[in-house]
């Protein structure tokens, strides 16, 4: 069990808002040294607050084995570091640095549910003022420069200089977390408006930021969860009405901006040829089967992934060899393209196997989501469940480990939602 003792008013808001800095400052345009700045002023904060509580008593339970097999993972890419190429290996590794800073941190915390979402509410809040920010910036380029293609994908992400995969991810973590608070929290507060209003603004965000994935995956989820609301609570009226908004929304959406729609274009043209030169295509232009787009370039590419991954099925190639490895059989396929842009596998889980082997994956699995997830359920957390498949489907289409912001997302999130899962427990050494 974990100790009960209640922090300092002080203390524990000190914690929250060095939480809070850190996290808004993945949006800052150029924050970089301070994002890492106030990373490591939460985890010196999170060690100090560890240090002063009574030694944890330690019991098996799934969370304790979800913390044991993602250290075990941790543990396993420090080999496959040690038994490949140090130049490349020690890039990949400090890259991924934040999947062994966060889980340490948040193995000796614990805080109550109520805690967390207050906090991810913030978060949340946070998103949602950076989105806006950066959307009125587009505005004025898009005027100035009388070129709309600024109100889309990256382009629309330029000013927090984020990729729009990594901010469509954070627009829907942020929609469910309001929801969440909408529908279970604040069902008759006087926040409801804003809440509402917050989450139309993210829906048409998510939409201009055009991550094809994410997009699915929100509104597939948003149909599920209007689904489950009509049969639970038969308000059979109410359901409609939500699910008619939503497609009228969308439909709103796509006459007003209607270029996002090129990205699901562009998977009517999956065929492709190794020695294509032609460039990349872009939503802003006119599509052709010629060109290389998002999804034949990731079908060619996750190709060569599973390519490797069948030649060292059991450890993989080697984090410190997995680059060298991929682009030699870029060479010997003529892949030109891949290797003139510095593209990878572009799925998280392909590059986790091909790199370290079924091992690896295992690993990867059974700690950062099976456990997790199982954990979750145990406690009802349905929140915490909806993230984490979030960030399971963004990884189908990202190498998340290979970018700093995405390691740190990754590596935040899930063991944060992990020491904060339990429905009473207050901020304490775990």
């Amino acid at each position: 069990m974990y100790p009960t003792t209640t922090f300092k008013l002080t203390r524990e808001s000190l914690w929250s808002v060095l939480l809070l800095l850190f996290f808004a400052s993945l949006f800052f345009p150029s924050g970089q040294a301070l994002r890492y700045f106030f990373m490591g002023a939460f985890a010196v904060a999170s060690v100090y607050i560890a240090i002063k509580q009574r030694p944890r008593k330690f019991s098996f339970s799934t969370h304790a084995y979800a913390f044991l097999f993602i250290f075990l993972f941790l543990l396993y890419l420090l080999f496959s570091f040690l038994l490949s190429d140090q130049t490349d290996g020690f890039r990949s590794l400090r890259i991924r640095m934040p999947l062994f800073v966060f889980p340490l941190i948040f193995f000796f915390l614990s805080f109550s549910r109520e805690k967390r979402d207050g906090l991810l509410l913030q978060m949340a809040v946070i998103t949602t003022i950076s989105c806006f920010i950066s959307l009125n910036y587009a505005i004025f380029q898009a005027i100035n420069k009388q070129d709309n293609a600024w109100l889309y994908n990256d382009a629309l992400s330029f000013f927090i200089k984020q990729q729009s995969i990594y901010t469509s991810l954070l627009v829907n973590l942020s929609i469910y977390i309001f929801t969440y608070f909408l529908f279970i929290r604040y069902k008759s507060h006087s926040y409801k408006l804003l809440l509402i209003i917050a989450i139309a603004f993210l829906f048409i965000i998510s939409y201009l930021l055009a991550s094809r994935i994410m997009m699915l995956q929100l509104y597939g989820t948003a149909i599920l969860l209007i689904i489950f609301y009509i049969y639970k609570h038969k308000k059979w009226r109410q359901g409609i009405g939500l699910l008619t908004g939503l497609i009228v929304t969308v439909l709103l959406v796509f006459l007003l901006f209607p270029k996002t729609f090129n990205r699901f274009k562009e998977l009517g043209f999956t065929g492709y040829r190794y020695d294509n030169t032609a460039p990349e295509s872009h939503y802003g232009g006119v599509l052709t089967q010629e060109q290389w787009n998002g999804a034949n370039f990731r079908i060619a590419a996750w190709k060569c992934g599973w390519e490797l991954f069948t030649q060292h099925p059991v450890t993989g190639v080697g984090l410190g060899d997995k680059t060298s490895q991929l682009n030699a059989l870029y060479r010997e396929k003529k892949f030109w393209f891949a290797i003139d842009t510095g593209k990878n596998v572009h799925n998280n889980y392909l590059d986790i196997l091909y790199s370290t082997g079924i091992t690896g994956l295992l690993l990867f699995l059974t700690g950062w989501f099976i456990l997790p997830l199982c954990f979750f359920i145990k406690q009802q957390d349905y929140l915490a469940i909806l993230i984490s498949i979030t960030f399971a489907f963004a990884m189908i289409t990202e190498v998340y480990f290979d970018r700093s912001l995405g390691a740190i997302l990754f590596g935040f999130f899930i063991p944060f939602l992990l020491a904060g899962s339990r429905r009473k427990q207050s901020l304490a050494a775990g």
